[in-house]
């Protein structure tokens, strides 16, 4: 097969042998850049996507990393807050000694506990507080009694309604939620 082709190229004239080898290094050239030089300009092309992804991953992880440290700080700087489950702190008798405190005592309504068990050993303890015809300066004094808890308290609901007909006394509804670490 080699001998034919070599009596071929004796056979052919100058021009011809030149169109058949520029044909040649045009074929090889196209081979080598189909086989070889668009497979990795693909493959770099590919790589440097995935570099810029993973750029933008790295920065989001470094991102929530710092979340993350922000939530531990804040998590350990509400633990410290919070009575542990080997203390004796009772929303319920909290509230009655603050309302006490406040001379709203008379005006006291209602006072109705809830407790409830949250994940990973945390428990929720709400009281509801109503109060009828208070005057301003008792329920000042029992948010301010609030406000100096030993423990982390929180008023998550206020509702001051004027009486209608007197609007010097109000009528007060508040919850407020205090949570401890369960045992």
């Amino acid at each position: 097969m080699i001998e034919a082709i070599r009596a071929r190229w004796k056979e052919m004239s100058e021009r011809e042998r030149a169109i058949v080898l520029v044909g040649g290094v045009v074929v090889g050239l196209s081979l080598l850049f189909v086989l070889v030089v668009d497979p990795l300009l693909a493959k770099l092309d590919r790589l440097e996507r995935q570099a810029v992804r993973k750029e933008k991953d790295i920065q989001e992880l470094t991102r929530l990393s710092q979340q993350y440290v922000e939530k531990q700080a804040r998590l350990a700087e509400v633990h410290r807050h919070m009575p542990g489950p080997d203390n004796q702190f009772s929303l319920l008798t909290f509230m009655e000694t603050a309302v006490k405190a406040a001379d709203a005592g008379e005006w006291l309504s209602e006072m109705s506990p809830q407790v409830q068990s949250l994940p990973e050993g945390y428990q929720e303890t709400a009281v509801s507080v109503q109060l009828i015809g208070v005057h301003l300066p008792e329920l000042l004094a029992l948010l301010a009694a609030i406000e100096e808890a030993p423990y982390r308290v929180t008023v998550r609901y206020l509702q001051i309604r004027p009486k209608f007909d007197a609007p010097e006394y109000l009528d007060v509804n508040l919850r407020v939620y205090s949570y401890a670490k369960g045992s």
